[in-house]
């Protein structure tokens, strides 16, 4: 599969307008009806290509949407006011806010299982910017060189992601505060 879960191999050249048709009417059908309600036959009747076309682009209506919403999904800036625990927490909050985007949590749960490991690959590269973003804002900070920088960002992504896809549940700006300012809690410095 190429990136973003398009196939392909052979076959005729994907028309640039027609995939980009596909796209907007995914998305504007996302935006109007939601996830759960989209359906490969939607897409085709309004962007006007053909089902069969779709599946030959696509295995699945979550490919196409994630690929149609691929970009509104990575981070628009890191935060960076100089206060690295309230950074983090915002940098969260937005990537809280970006997973539920278009809808509740089973969206993000949803697509992910309906793709298996495609689904997972685009999660990673999703998160990716995100995970980077969180790194940068703890290696601003005035934590101890031993401190697990990468390790910390990692697990509060984890925490972000296993309760949103996995349990489907509601992080409230509370849950975030605790998860952040936990491992810094003792480390902070005026400064911080």
């Amino acid at each position: 599969m190429a990136a973003g879960g398009a196939r392909s191999g052979a076959g005729r050249k994907r028309d640039p307008e027609a995939h980009r048709a596909v796209l907007a009417a995914a998305e504007e059908l996302l935006n109007e009806i939601g996830y759960h309600r989209v359906t490969m036959d939607r897409i085709a009747e309004r962007s006007g290509v053909a089902k069969m076309t779709l599946y030959r682009w696509w295995p699945n209506k979550a490919a196409v949407i994630t690929d149609a919403v691929r970009e509104s999904l990575a981070p628009v800036a890191v935060p960076g006011t100089g206060d690295a625990v309230g950074d983090a927490r915002a940098h969260l909050a937005a990537l809280l806010g970006t997973l539920t985007r278009y809808g509740d949590a089973s969206v993000v749960a949803g697509a992910m299982s309906s793709r298996g490991e495609a689904g997972r690959a685009d999660l990673r590269d999703i998160l990716a910017p995100w995970l980077d973003g969180l790194v940068a804002i703890l290696g601003r900070a005035p934590l101890p060189p031993e401190f697990p920088v990468v390790l910390t960002a990692q697990s509060w992504i984890g925490y972000v992601v296993y309760r949103v896809v996995f349990l489907q549940e509601v992080i409230t700006p509370d849950d975030l505060r605790i998860l952040v300012d936990l491992p810094v809690q003792g480390l902070r410095e005026p400064a911080f």
